[in-house]
């Protein structure tokens, strides 16, 4: 038998109990101990079992070892591989799953018969020359072969990691923003001029003034797009200060964890609303009334999309003659947008509390009721987000 169980007495929470181990010897002789547990102990020896039972053989890895034989079901569920990240507090959200199987496929496509100490960088450099996709998609190509070689090293089958070097982003023109001259054309203030402009072939009275109001919440509180999505009518915490508590990731479903946050530092924080934000919001409330979803922003009764949100605006821009593409204005622009208009408007740090950026100074939000905390003290720039914004 390669791995050997054994059962030892730990304390856990507070409590004595016995949980399940295994040994083995390493390719040094060394004779190496870890726990069969993925979230916590394993008390079960039938879970300890099992859970040996699908470790690689290390009989079966020797230098001769080829990546289709070494990595060809790294990524699949449940492998030996993901069950240890797990264990590590590193969960793969099935997006990042398909790429990276689809990644490895392209890679053990042209390298998989070859044993894992023959490949060379160069050899990979050359091959993603040869690959007609953008710097980014070729990094993420990268990203996975490096993980792969990471595991490879823990195996002693490599003697050291290589160096890949990674591609140079070509996508790194500057985003374009909007003048404040173009935001008081597209948003005037009468009703039926604001129609005019934002309609679209196809759209509802209803879907063209929502889809306004919510490009100008968008543009005049710097959230992001996703953010914007996933508003319920409950984040209004008082008419003119809104809540950020949710998103809509990339599985398009509705999380309470934002961008670059975690189940224990969920990044929430409050915006302030401009005046003319918070009518439009006032007037589209009073508009669907009929809505029976949480959403306050929908199309056809489902949160919108990334694809039409990016498709309405471009559409938008173009029928007023703004070219979008030459500009290079999407909708991340108006979350550029907005910062520059309020960084010499009011302070670095009360900017980043409402931009969300991350900085040693900003107050990390765990739950409702700190992100709260912030909302007098913001709420002393109204007159300056209203003059710019009104």
């Amino acid at each position: 038998m390669i791995y050997h169980l054994y059962q030892r007495s730990i304390t856990y929470k507070g409590k004595k109990i016995k949980a399940w181990y295994y040994w083995y010897y390493d390719d040094a002789g060394k004779q190496i101990r870890k726990t069969c547990g993925i979230h916590g102990p394993c008390t079960l020896k039938r879970e300890a079992q099992a859970f040996i039972e699908k470790l690689p053989d290390p009989d079966k890895i020797k230098k001769a070892i080829t990546f289709n034989q070494f990595c060809e079901h790294m990524f699949d569920d449940n492998s030996p591989y993901l069950i240890k990240r797990k264990n590590k507090g590193i969960d793969y959200k099935p997006q990042t799953l398909y790429q990276h199987r689809l990644y490895l496929g392209k890679f053990l496509a042209q390298f998989g018969t070859l044993e894992v100490n023959e490949l060379q960088v160069f050899d990979i450099d050359n091959w993603l020359l040869t690959l007609d996709l953008s710097n980014s998609v070729k990094n993420s190509i990268i990203t996975v072969i490096k993980e792969i070689y990471s595991e490879l090293y823990v195996y002693h089958l490599i003697p050291q990691i290589p160096l890949i070097q990674m591609y140079k982003r070509n996508d790194t023109k500057l985003k374009g923003i909007l003048t404040q001259r173009e935001i008081k054309y597209l948003f005037p203030d009468d009703y039926n001029e604001l129609l005019k402009i934002w309609h679209t072939k196809g759209s509802s009275e209803i879907d063209t003034y929502m889809f306004a109001t919510m490009i100008f919440l968008i543009i005049s509180t710097g959230m992001r797009n996703c953010e914007a999505r996933a508003i319920f009518y409950n984040q209004l915490v008082q008419r003119d200060a809104l809540l950020i508590n949710a998103m809509i990731d990339s599985e398009d479903e509705r999380t309470n964890v934002l961008k670059k946050g975690d189940v224990g530092n969920k990044k929430w924080r409050v915006v302030i609303l401009p005046e003319k934000t918070a009518r439009m919001l006032d007037n589209l409330i009073q508009m669907n009334t009929s809505n029976l979803s949480d959403y306050i922003f929908t199309y056809k009764g489902e949160p919108m999309t990334t694809d039409y949100l990016r498709n309405h605006f471009r559409r938008v821009l173009m029928n007023n003659n703004i070219d979008w593409k030459k500009r290079n204005i999407g909708i991340h622009s108006l979350r550029f947008t907005y910062d520059t208009m309020m960084k010499p408007e009011i302070s670095g740090n009360d900017l980043r509390l409402m931009i969300g950026h991350v900085s040693p100074q900003m107050t990390d939000y765990y739950d409702r009721s700190q992100a709260l905390e912030h909302l007098p003290a913001l709420l002393l720039n109204k007159s300056k987000i209203d003059s710019i914004f009104n």
